[in-house]
């Protein structure tokens, strides 16, 4: 760990107070034990970025969809669930099943023709998407020996990530990883039945050969990555577009239409 203890890697205070866990991939997500030690984030911004950041973006689509699907609970022990108008997603605390909730009920929802059913969720703001990304890959970095976060190569990440500065410019990379069967790691069966390992979530860290500073973070099919030197990430979605079977686009083209999210029709799989 090379970040500086008690000079907040946000704020740059030192007056703190430094009492609060700081996980930087948040419970929400499924991280139970990855937790900063104290004197790295201060609680003034560790409660600003619970309630006024992870909050919005956790609880909205993308992420919002993935954490229902994946039945992951939040640090409270409760299910997650997303509404879209008049229907609301719900988790039934069991992988790839979800409930809908209707008001007024409908009768009946009729999935396409390959299986899937077509909702239009409630997007996140990409802004607040970016400034979730810049704060979880800084405070990630912090346990690295690759780069020192409090360096002034990261002040506008981190001004961008606690106080918003330039967030309607800063870009990130989004895409869907195809192939949802390469999540699971893992099965055994018991008396129950069938019991499932899933990977929910890994992140990578890197130095690009511009120098640039990328963090790439994948959420059950969802991936990112975002620039933590500066705002563009043309450079990294173009190498990874050239080297992958898939294909992550810029903020700029997803978020200017989101249209509607496809979700397939998925089966029980005990958790």
């Amino acid at each position: 760990m090379n970040a500086p203890r008690s000079k907040c890697l946000f704020c740059q205070s030192n007056r703190g107070p430094f009492t609060r866990e700081e996980h930087p991939i948040p419970q929400s997500l499924g991280n139970d034990d990855l937790v900063l030690p104290p004197g790295v984030v201060c609680d003034p911004c560790n409660q600003y970025f619970g309630s006024k950041l992870e909050q919005p973006v956790l609880n909205y689509a993308p992420l919002g969809i993935e954490r229902v699907v994946q039945a992951v609970r939040n640090k409270r022990g409760k299910v997650p669930r997303v509404r879209n108008r008049d229907i609301e997603i719900q988790s039934t605390g069991y992988w790839d099943r979800m409930a809908l909730a209707s008001t007024p009920p409908h009768r009946s929802l009729l999935p396409l023709r390959d299986g899937r059913v077509i909702l239009n969720p409630e997007w996140v703001d990409p802004s607040l998407l970016a400034r979730f990304l810049l704060k979880v890959g800084l405070e990630l970095f912090t346990m690295s020996d690759a780069v020192t976060p409090h360096e002034p190569q990261f002040d506008e990440a981190r001004r961008c990530a606690r106080f918003g500065t330039r967030s309607h410019e800063w870009d990130f990379a989004i895409g869907l990883y195809p192939d949802r069967e390469d999540l699971v790691i893992g099965m055994r069966v018991d008396r129950y039945g069938p019991l499932e390992t899933r990977q929910v979530y890994q992140y990578s860290l890197g130095v690009m050969a511009s120098g640039d500073v990328m963090f790439g973070f994948m959420y059950a099919t969802s991936v990112f990555a975002v620039n933590l030197s500066r705002p563009p990430s043309l450079e990294y979605i173009m190498g990874f577009n050239d080297c992958n079977s898939f294909t992550i686009s810029s903020r700029w083209n997803v978020f200017r239409s989101p249209g509607h999210l496809l979700l397939p029709a998925f089966t029980s799989r005990r958790v």
